[in-house]
């Protein structure tokens, strides 16, 4: 497994960024991917970062065993929406610019059957978020205890959600974000269900920051019809529960059956044909 981190000029941004990318290699601990390789981007959560991300978690592990290339990307407590009048484009940098800039450094595979979005927390909505709006380029989405609604972490910020002035700074008037592009409630069922991505949302039904908005969502992804696999324990907020949900999400991911690995499984599209 190579790995480096990388810092590049974004245009969307006009400032400098980086992430960290895992690559799979060949090699007798290493899996039986090829280049060019399929390829996730891995959102962190709030307050997170991509380093905070892989030392907690065991990214390299999921990277090596799927066969699958991870570019985790720091995404500075942004929510990964866009604000182009602050030169904060997150979600034009995400769905386009990060995408082309890792594919022209590394060899990624530039096909949407290959190219996956996921995230945790905060960065689970912009995967929910940033897979639907660019959904000709994802075509899966893993979200890990997903911030599906922040309008509603909004209206419990005594509950461990942030404050009413970041809120406002984000997204602006509950009213404006309720009716807005932002809202994944609003914009899931006005969208084409065979359009859509297919979905991975798991989460622990003890989480105390987001459990009440991921159960609301799914709801709503029931209501129009749209599938989605559903991952759930009795944890809470917490790396325990990420930890545990590696495993399914980056199976799902990759397309193969929970606990195996990519030279070991024959991809579900595949199995099916």
């Amino acid at each position: 497994m190579a790995f480096c981190e990388i810092h590049f000029l974004s245009q969307t941004l006009s400032q400098n960024v980086s992430a960290a990318v895992f690559i799979p290699e060949k090699g007798p601990f290493g899996s039986d991917a090829e280049p060019p390789y399929r390829t996730v981007y891995l959102l962190p959560g709030y307050s997170g970062d991509c380093t905070s991300i892989y030392t907690m978690l065991p990214i390299r592990k999921q990277a090596e065993l799927k066969g699958l290339c991870v570019v985790i990307p720091n995404g500075q407590n942004a929510f990964y929406i866009d604000h182009p009048e602050r030169n904060a484009s997150w979600s034009r940098f995400i769905g386009e610019e990060l995408v082309a800039r890792t594919r022209e450094m590394f060899r990624l595979s530039d096909r949407r059957e290959d190219t996956y979005i996921a995230g945790i927390s905060m960065g689970g909505y912009g995967a929910l978020l940033n897979g639907l709006r660019y959904r000709k380029v994802f075509s899966r989405i893993a979200a890990l205890s997903p911030a599906a609604d922040p309008g509603e972490l909004f209206s419990h910020a005594r509950e461990g959600g942030f404050g009413p002035d970041e809120f406002a700074n984000l997204f602006g008037s509950l009213e404006a974000y309720e009716n807005g592009p932002w809202n994944l409630r609003k914009i899931y069922p006005e969208t084409n269900p065979a359009e859509i991505p297919e979905l991975f949302v798991g989460c622990g039904d003890h989480d105390i920051a987001v459990w009440r908005q991921v159960k609301d969502f799914l709801q709503v992804l029931d209501q129009a019809g749209i599938p989605c696999r559903r991952w759930q324990n009795h944890g809470n907020h917490d790396i325990d529960t990420w930890e545990a949900m590696m495993d399914p999400a980056f199976s799902f991911l990759a397309g193969i059956p929970e606990g195996t690995r990519n030279s070991l499984a024959i991809p579900e599209a595949a199995s099916a044909r």
